[in-house]
């Protein structure tokens, strides 16, 4: 056995740095802007990591993203494999290359629509846009069953309730995006369905067992491993499985999900990625056990997971304290450049990692877990070289032809019009009178601040763009009861151009006869005083109709009141709402089995 100054001696700083650089070979990395920063250049050259994440902050048109895309090539391509580059595109909340290509329709539109193929169809036309941009790799399909109608996590972006059908829907939607050349992976193992909490902002723990886990949650993962996807993102929430061990491991450290059950089980030996590591479900985990804000996230890797995605940007300065030391800017690549030219020997430095894993044995299973990954690594990398499509955009110098990037491709608008659901129609407000004055009067609930909101904004436009009368308000955060003892709503802010009449102010009071159409984007299920006084005032204000394009959570509406779910807020569905509204076509759409 080893003593301590042996062991001191065999993990030296040149072989923990070596180490550590290693596994950042295993990192995925969101970018700070539109372009490449200096500092971000040297990190991605000198690392070698795997890929970047592209967010909307990156994304301003067709030539820059081109270009910031060539850039990430330029440092990360060798060997013959190019770089991960990967968007969440999933669909009406989660779109983050909506200025570019548009916004396909939700999950849940899909399955309301209530045919698989359309998941195919809107996945492949949704994959060859994004393969048109450079990107390679899509975060999705979302494979979490809507098991828990307040959970902020599935709602919108689950195909539904019954495991099965969802497993249909994401095998259908992995085939659409393998048939565009696009790499897939399916979310959040093993299953983020069952707890209301957001991993973004807390730990979840759920008490289920494996047997349990196998009859619902793991149901549509096993779809989408047969459909041969690519990745697995695992979920930072804590599974008990059992009695005998500690129930506080988010799944994206716990190897008796990733390997046991993930890999075993299931059979998949793709890639595992965790979901974002700046979220608290994973920073909680790491702070309690391995101390620090950042440390311990390599464990993940350990456990079986081989990449380690951070959407947030390397920063080019970072502020460190020691004890009662004031705070300083470190140059963040500087620093780690002069620490490499101080402890490593380039020319010998795999013989004294081959050396260190003869004589140790914890460094000899890390570098073997290592390897394993970066075979798994390699290989993705390379299926994403032999996917790339060889044809380009058409240019005419610095032009580029629009039509290439369809922004509302026709099986995107097809959706929106099988998927609206009309829940009632007690008063017969279809048609509505096209020279009536409405206001629509949005209300958003969002339980968290780090959650995408619905673009609202789009989708009253479109509406007042077709009906010229209409105006809108601001978003309503709240209601308070005037001088007469009606509820009023309190209004966030002004809400900007809509079309029609325009909108209010804060401070503004609506018309005591003002007709209302209210539009409640929920993500998640908002409090139960909140929908009580929603309802009040709907029922006070005899308004005959009310909009739902978010979670669809309609049992606060008065039974007198018509309702349409749209289950989005794009342009196409904001067309086809109107076009219900007037007559010209039918809701066909259906929740039922779904929620």
């Amino acid at each position: 056995m080893m003593t301590d100054d042996k062991d001191k001696s065999i993990l030296s700083p040149e072989i923990k740095f070596q180490l550590v650089r290693k596994l950042e070979r295993h990192k995925v990395i969101g970018l700070a802007g539109m372009e490449l920063e200096p500092h971000e250049a040297k990190y991605l050259e000198f690392h070698r990591l795997a890929g970047v994440i592209l967010f909307e902050r990156n994304i301003d048109s067709l030539p820059q993203i081109a270009e910031l895309i060539g850039a990430v090539e330029e440092r990360l391509a060798s060997n013959g494999l190019v770089p991960l580059v990967m968007a969440d595109h999933e669909g009406d909340f989660v779109s983050e290359l909506r200025k570019l290509i548009g916004v396909p329709p939700s999950a849940l539109a899909i399955a309301a629509a209530g045919d698989p193929s359309l998941a195919h169809a809107v996945a492949h036309e949704t994959g060859l846009a994004m393969a048109k941009l450079g990107v390679n790799a899509v975060l999705a399909p979302v494979a979490d069953c809507y098991l828990d109608p307040a959970s902020p996590i599935t709602g919108l972006r689950s195909f539904g309730s019954d495991p099965e059908l969802v497993a249909e829907y994401v095998a259908e939607t992995i085939r659409g995006f393998r048939d565009a050349r696009m790499l897939t992976c399916v979310k959040h193992f093993p299953g983020h369905g069952t707890t209301s909490l957001d991993s973004h902002e807390s730990l979840p723990e759920v008490n289920k067992t494996l047997d349990q886990m196998r009859s619902a949650d793991l149901v549509p993962f096993g779809a989408a491993v047969r459909a041969g996807v690519d990745m697995v993102m695992t979920a930072h929430i804590a599974f008990a499985l059992d009695d005998k061990t500690d129930h506080g491991i988010p799944a994206s450290f716990d190897t008796r999900l990733i390997r046991a059950a993930l890999r075993e089980e299931l059979g998949f030996d793709g890639v595992v990625i965790t979901d974002a590591l700046e979220m608290e479900g994973a920073r909680q985990h790491a702070r309690r056990r391995y101390g620090g804000l950042a440390g311990g996230f390599e464990r993940s890797v350990l456990a079986g997971s081989d990449l380690m995605l951070y959407s947030s940007a390397i920063p080019e300065r970072m502020k460190v304290q020691d004890d009662s030391e004031p705070m300083i800017a470190v140059e963040v690549m500087q620093t780690i450049i002069e620490t490499l030219s101080r402890v490593v020997d380039r020319s010998r430095i795999d013989a004294k990692l081959e050396e260190a894993a003869k004589q140790h044995e914890g460094v000899r299973n890390f570098l073997g877990i290592l390897t394993d990954s970066e075979r798994r690594i390699t290989r993705l990398r390379e299926r994403a070289a032999d996917l790339r499509s060889p044809p380009t955009p058409k240019k005419d110098g610095n032009v580029i032809h629009l039509e290439d990037y369809a922004s509302t491709p026709a099986i995107y608008k097809t959706v929106a019009e099988k998927s609206v659901v009309l829940l009632r129609d007690p008063e017969s407000f279809i048609p509505v009178d096209i020279k009536q004055e409405w206001w629509l009067v949005p209300v958003e609930y969002h339980p968290s601040e780090s959650l995408r909101r619905q673009d609202m904004g789009t989708f009253l436009k479109g509406l007042c763009r077709i009906f010229s009368s209409w105006a809108t308000t601001g978003s309503v955060t709240g209601f308070e009861v005037d001088a007469t003892g009606k509820l009023q709503p309190r209004f966030a802010a002004l809400a900007g151009p809509s079309g029609g009449r325009g909108s209010r102010a804060e401070s503004a009071r609506l018309p005591d006869d003002a007709a209302i159409l209210p539009v409640l984007s929920a993500r998640g299920m908002p409090p139960e005083t909140f929908l009580y006084q929603l309802s009040e005032f709907v029922e006070q204000r005899q308004s005959p109709l009310v909009l739902v394009t978010g979670w669809p959570v309609v049992d606060w509406i008065p039974e007198s009141v018509g309702c349409l779910v749209t289950l989005g807020a794009s342009a196409p569905v904001a067309a086809v709402v109107a076009r219900i509204l007037v007559g010209d076509v039918q809701a066909t759409g259906s929740l039922e089995g779904l929620t």
